[in-house]
C-alpha cells in the first residue's frame, strides 16, 4: 500500500465522531436499523433499549421488555420495523418497534437450553437463524416463531453463525474452532473449516473460539474471528481472523488485528470494496477500531480511543458507525463501594461516527 492508496482510503473511510450514548448499565451490542434512523442495544437489564438518532440529538423510545436474562443478540428485520432478541436464559422474542410503544408478536421461551450466543436473519426476511451452548443451530420462521430446522454436530457451544449473502447457506461456528457449512433448504452439512487456531486448552479452561462468522460480499469468502490464546485466565493473544475459500474449504490468510494486550477481535464489517473494519476488546482499558484491507501487510487506520469495544455495527446508506465500549476506569471484582456505600457498576458509552468524505456508500454485508 503507498501512500496514494493510504490517502484514498482514508478520504473514504476514516471516521469522525458524531456523537456518544452514555448506556447505563452496560449493553452487549448495538445494531442500526435498516432505515438508518434507529439504534437498538441488547443489555445486561433484560431490556433492548432503542434510541431514535435521526435529529441532532438521540432520543430514546420506550424500551422492549420480557426478557428473562442478559440480551445478547439482536437482529432488525431487513424490510420490516420488527426487531428479533435472544438472552441467556434461552428465549427469542420478535418485537414491532417503529419508535412508539413496543408491540409483541411471539416469543419462544426456551429456544435453547440456555444462553443464545447469537442471532442473524436470512436476506429476504424470512428466516432467524439461533446459535447457542447446548449444541444446537435453529431455525425460525420470523412470521410467527415456528422452528423449522434444527441441526446438530457441533457438539460443542456454537458461539456464532451467519448467512451466506445468497441465503441458502449458513455457516456456524464452535468453541474449539470447529465450522460448518449447512444448506438451508436440506439442512446438509456440506463442508467443515478447521479454525482450531483459534482455541486453545489451558488449565482445564477452553479459550477461545470461533467468536464471529462473515462472508464478503458474492459470498465465495469465508471468514472466522476471534483471538490465538496464549493462555486461559486473563486471556492474552492477537485479535485474529482466518480466511477462508467457500467453495473448497482451503484456508487463504490469517491476518492480525493486534498484539497479545489486544486480545478478542470482537465483531467486524466486511466492506463491499474489500477493507475489514474491525473491534477489538483485551486487557481492561484496551479497545480497538482498525481498517484494513486484506491483502496488506498492515492497517491503513486504527485507533485505540475506546476502551473494550465489543460491538460494531455499519449503515451504509448512511456511512455510519455504531460500536459499543466500556467506560474508563472499568470496575471489576474487588472494587471498593463507593461514598455512599453502593458498587458503581460499568456503562457502555456507544460511539457514533461518520466516516470520510465520500457519502455515497457501497452496499456491504454488514454487522448488522
Amino acid at each position: 500500500m503507498n501512500d496514494t492508496d493510504q490517502q484514498a482510503l482514508l478520504q473514504k473511510f476514516e471516521p469522525r465522531e458524531t456523537g456518544v450514548i452514555t448506556a447505563d448499565p452496560q449493553v452487549t451490542e448495538a445494531r442500526f436499523s435498516p432505515c438508518g434512523c434507529y439504534l437498538a442495544a441488547g443489555g445486561f437489564d433484560a431490556r433492548v433499549r432503542v434510541w431514535d438518532i435521526s435529529g441532532d440529538e438521540p432520543t430514546e423510545s420506550p424500551a422492549i421488555v420480557g426478557h428473562n436474562g442478559w440480551v445478547h443478540a439482536i437482529v432488525f428485520h431487513p424490510e420490516q420495523d420488527v426487531i428479533y432478541s435472544a438472552d441467556s436464559w434461552g428465549q427469542i422474542r420478535a418485537t414491532r418497534h417503529d419508535g412508539g410503544e413496543p408491540e409483541s408478536l411471539w416469543n419462544v421461551e426456551q429456544a435453547h437450553d440456555g444462553w443464545i450466543r447469537q442471532l442473524d436473519i436470512s436476506p429476504d426476511g424470512k428466516l432467524l437463524a439461533s446459535a447457542a451452548p447446548d449444541g444446537r443451530v435453529c431455525v425460525w420462521s420470523t412470521a410467527d416463531g415456528q422452528r423449522v430446522a434444527e441441526w446438530t454436530g457441533h457438539n460443542e457451544d456454537v458461539q456464532s453463525l451467519r448467512f451466506d449473502p445468497s441465503g441458502k447457506l449458513l455457516a456456524s461456528g464452535d468453541a474449539k474452532g470447529k465450522v460448518r457449512l449447512w444448506q438451508v433448504d436440506s439442512g446438509e452439512c456440506i463442508r467443515e473449516f478447521d479454525a482450531g487456531s483459534l482455541w486453545l486448552l489451558h488449565r482445564l479452561q477452553d479459550v477461545g473460539g470461533v467468536r464471529l462468522i462473515r462472508f464478503n460480499h458474492d459470498g465465495s469468502l469465508l471468514a472466522c474471528g476471534g483471538v490465538t490464546p496464549k493462555n486461559g485466565g486473563t486471556v492474552q493473544g492477537k485479535p485474529t481472523l482466518l480466511i477462508f475459500d467457500t467453495a473448497s474449504g482451503e484456508q487463504r490468510q490469517s491476518i492480525e488485528f493486534g498484539e497479545d494486550k489486544d486480545c478478542l477481535l470482537h465483531d467486524l464489517v466486511w466492506h463491499a470494496d474489500d477493507v475489514l473494519i474491525g473491534v477489538t476488546s483485551g486487557t481492561p482499558g484496551t479497545g480497538k477500531l482498525v481498517m484494513r484491507r486484506p491483502g496488506d501487510e498492515k492497517p491503513f487506520f486504527e485507533t485505540t480511543k475506546m476502551a473494550n469495544c465489543h460491538s460494531l455495527s455499519y449503515h451504509a446508506d448512511t456511512n455510519r458507525l455504531a460500536i459499543v465500549a466500556t467506560n474508563k476506569g472499568s470496575n471489576g471484582n474487588g472494587r471498593r463501594l463507593n461514598k455512599d456505600g453502593e458498587y458503581e457498576g460499568n456503562n457502555s458509552p456507544i460511539h457514533l461516527l461518520k466516516m470520510g468524505s465520500d457519502t455515497d456508500s457501497a452496499k456491504t454485508e454488514t454487522a448488522t
